[in-house]
């Protein structure tokens, strides 16, 4: 190989994976095969579906309806309930032409026990900020993001990030919540006095990653937490999905490049050492 092929490489190595977009999905994670973990999630059914429907599947709660909000404001404003069947639960955004984050919630219950599991999912027309949704209070014990990310960012690997706990509507310090991954990682924090929980996420990306509906490797996660008050255990859960750290790539590409120079570096050496001693004989 000559010198110009290595410098193509090292330059093919070193410059693409830097430049591509930073789009991401905002549908809940898909997950792995068998089970990750025992919270409540509300994930996928299939593919995205319509622009503006889409199909939802519970994990870990039973439960007839699931309520969907759309960004308008108000507890009840905008809210949706649609019946749970065996595939799931269709759900679609507030009017055909109302967009941006809608907050979903399932909430099983029984005289001793609430469970609800609650997830964001994206619908591409405009609409509202989700900031006033996200600070309505709907259940007893809540986790919302504070915020959740812009509509061509995600949460990422190795990224901090403030999610609220709330109990009976006033945030609740003190309090362990519990971050799962797709891929094993169980990590807790705790709300400071605030009630605000500031999660580290992992840097544990695998190989066999899904692709997220804009073609980028996507994973779940689930953040959870319970609490007994006046005689009820309360348990909620909040899921979505991650992405990979950014300079994973760029570091990948890096040592890539770094190889093929020791590579060019070193064949200098080796042709040499391959190459014929000449001996000298001298005179009798």
């Amino acid at each position: 190989m000559n010198r110009q092929f290595f410098g193509t490489l090292l330059l093919c190595a070193a410059t693409p994976l830097a430049a591509q977009p930073d789009h991401a999905s905002h549908a809940a994670p898909r997950p792995a095969a068998g089970v990750w973990t025992t919270q409540p999630l509300l994930l996928p059914a299939g593919g995205r579906g319509e622009r503006a429907a889409a199909l939802v599947r519970p994990s870990g709660i039973a439960a007839a309806t699931l309520n969907v909000y759309a960004p308008v404001g108000g507890p009840t404003a905008g809210r949706q309930t649609v019946a749970v069947d065996a595939a799931g639960a269709r759900i679609s955004s507030g009017t055909p032409q109302l967009g941006n984050f809608h907050w979903l919630v399932m909430r099983e219950e029984t005289p001793e026990r609430v469970k609800v599991a609650s997830t964001a999912w994206y619908f591409g027309n405009p609409g509202p900020s989700p900031k006033a949704l996200l600070a309505e209070t709907r259940h007893e014990l809540e986790i919302v993001p504070e915020p959740l990310p812009r509509e061509h960012a995600q949460y990422r690997e190795s990224e901090k990030w403030r999610f609220v706990v709330r109990l009976h509507g006033q945030p609740l310090a003190a309090q362990p919540v519990m971050l799962e991954t797709e891929f094993g990682s169980r990590s807790t924090f705790t709300t400071d006095a605030a009630g605000v929980a500031t999660v580290l996420f992992p840097r544990d990306f695998q190989p066999q990653a899904k692709e997220s509906g804009h073609g980028r490797p996507s994973a779940g996660f689930v953040l959870s937490t319970e609490k007994e008050s006046a005689g009820v255990r309360y348990q909620t859960a909040f899921n979505l999905n991650y992405g990979p750290d950014a300079d994973r790539q760029r570091s990948l590409a890096w040592g890539a490049a770094f190889g093929l120079l020791g590579m060019l570096a070193a064949s200098p050496l080796l042709r040499r050492r391959g190459q014929p001693v000449n001996e000298e004989v001298g005179d009798a």
